[in-house]
C-alpha cells in the first residue's frame, strides 16, 4: 500500500500497477474480515469476492461475517433498528416516546442558555446599524421610485452642487473616564521599567518608591515655561456662532440662511450651494458655490474630486414656473472641503447669504429638524 503514491506516470503501467496493488487488497481483506465457520458434511464453496474467488470447504450453513467500513451504513443500519422498534410501538406508546424526545431536547436548551449567561452580556447588538438600515433602506427604495416617475413623465433632472466647509478640530477631545484610569495605569506600569537577570549587570539599584510617582497633567503645565491657551475660549462662553475660535474640540461646518434652494417658506439653514452650469464640473461648481455665498476670502483644500454624498428633491407644484421651468427635480451632489488654517474667514461685505455660523453637527441637526423634519434631519446627521 505504500508503493501507491509512487506509481509512475504512464499511463499503461499506472494502470498495471494499481490493478497488482487492488489484488494485494482483496487478498488481505478477505482473509483478515472474513469469518467462515463449517458444520458438519463440509462441501466446497466459493467465495467471490471482488475479481477474485475463495475457495473453502464449507457448511450449507455458511456465516459470513464482514467489517463495515461506512460510517453512513452504521447510521442507516441504527435508523432502521428504531423504525421497527417503533412499528413494534402503539400509536399512544409512539407519543409519549415523541414527548419525552422533545422534553429532553427543550431541557438540554434551556440548561445551554443557563450556562451562557455567564459567558454573554446579552446586551443589543448592531443597535447603530440597525437603525441606519432602517433609514437607509426605505431612503433608497423612495430614490428608485423617484427615478421611475421621472423617467415615465419624461422630465431631467437638474444638477445642484452642495458644500461642507469642514474645519478640523483644533485639540484633542477631552478623554473617557475609562481612557483616563487607562492612561494613568500604563504609565505607572512604565516606570518600573525592564528588567534582567542579575548576573548581567544591567540592572540598577532598588527601586525606591519615589521613582513610581507619576506626573499627572496639572503639574506638567504648572512646569512649562509659558501659559497654555484655553480649552474654553470666549465664544463657548458667551454663545457666539461667527467665529471659528469655538468648539475647539470638534469639527465645525460653515452653514448660511438663504433662499436660493427656491423654498415656499423663504429663507432657511443649508450648506452653500449651486446649480451646475453647462460644461462645469462639480468641483469647480463646489468652489464657486462657496464664493457666491460668503466672499473668497476662505482658504479650502478639497481632499476628493468625487463628491461624498448625493440626494434628491421633488418641485413641488407650487414652486414658481420660472424656477421649476421643466425639470422634474434636483438631483444634489455634496462635497467635503476642509479649511485651511493659514487664514481667511467669511466676508460680510461679499456675502449673499441672509446669514451665517460655524455650527458643530448637533447643531446643524438641531437647526434642519426644527425647519424640515427628522426625515432631512437623519441624512444631515449621516452625512455629516
Amino acid at each position: 500500500l505504500r508503493q501507491t503514491t509512487l506509481l509512475p506516470i504512464n499511463p499503461s503501467t499506472k494502470k498495471a500497477s494499481i490493478s497488482t496493488t487492488m489484488s494485494m487488497c482483496f487478498r488481505q481483506a478477505a482473509r483478515r474480515t472474513l469469518l467462515c465457520t463449517a458444520s458438519a458434511g463440509s462441501t466446497k464453496q466459493a467465495i467471490k469476492f471482488g475479481t477474485h474467488h475463495v475457495h473453502n470447504n464449507l457448511a450449507a450453513s455458511t456465516t459470513i461475517l464482514q467489517r463495515d467500513f461506512s460510517a453512513a451504513a452504521k447510521k442507516k443500519q441504527a435508523n432502521n433498528g428504531k423504525n421497527n422498534n417503533a412499528k413494534e410501538l402503539t400509536y399512544q406508546e409512539r407519543k409519549e416516546v415523541e414527548k419525552k424526545l422533545r422534553r429532553e431536547t427543550y431541557e438540554q436548551k434551556q440548561t445551554r442558555l443557563e450556562r451562557l449567561k455567564t459567558r454573554r452580556d446579552h446586551s443589543p447588538k448592531d443597535v447603530k446599524r440597525t437603525l441606519f438600515r432602517s433609514w437607509w433602506d426605505k431612503e433608497m427604495m423612495y430614490h428608485n421610485k423617484l427615478q421611475r416617475m421621472a423617467k415615465k413623465e419624461g422630465k431631467p433632472w437638474r444638477v445642484r452642487v452642495a458644500v461642507m466647509v469642514e474645519r478640523l478640530p483644533v485639540v484633542t477631545p477631552d478623554e473617557e473616564e475609562w481612557e483616563q484610569d487607562y492612561n494613568d495605569l500604563r504609565d505607572f506600569l512604565e516606570t518600573f521599567g525592564k528588567e534582567y537577570p542579575a548576573e548581567t549587570g544591567f540592572m540598577f539599584a532598588p527601586d525606591k518608591s519615589e521613582d513610581h510617582v507619576v506626573e499627572s497633567d496639572e503639574d506638567m503645565i504648572a512646569g512649562l515655561p509659558f501659559t497654555p491657551a484655553p480649552r474654553e475660549t470666549e465664544a463657548d462662553a458667551s454663545g457666539d456662532v461667527k467665529t471659528l475660535d469655538r468648539q475647539l474640540k470638534t469639527r465645525l461646518y460653515l452653514t448660511i440662511k438663504s433662499d436660493t434652494e427656491g423654498n415656499l417658506s423663504g429663507p432657511r439653514w443649508t450648506l452653500p450651494s449651486t446649480i451646475a452650469e453647462t460644461n462645469e464640473s462639480l468641483l469647480a461648481a463646489a468652489e464657486r458655490a462657496v464664493s457666491d455665498s460668503v466672499g473668497s476670502d476662505l482658504k479650502l483644500w478639497c481632499p476628493s474630486n468625487a463628491p461624498m454624498a448625493v440626494n434628491m428633491r421633488v418641485y413641488n407644484d407650487k414652486l414658481p414656473e420660472s424656477f421649476r421651468e421643466n425639470y422634474f427635480g434636483e438631483k444634489i451632489f455634496y462635497y467635503r472641503v476642509q479649511y485651511d488654517n493659514t487664514g481667511g474667514d467669511v466676508d460680510e461685505a461679499a456675502m449673499k447669504a441672509d446669514d451665517y455660523a460655524w455650527l458643530t453637527r448637533e447643531e446643524v441637526v438641531d437647526r434642519i429638524e426644527e425647519e424640515r423634519g427628522k426625515h432631512q434631519a437623519r441624512f444631515f446627521h449621516y452625512m455629516l
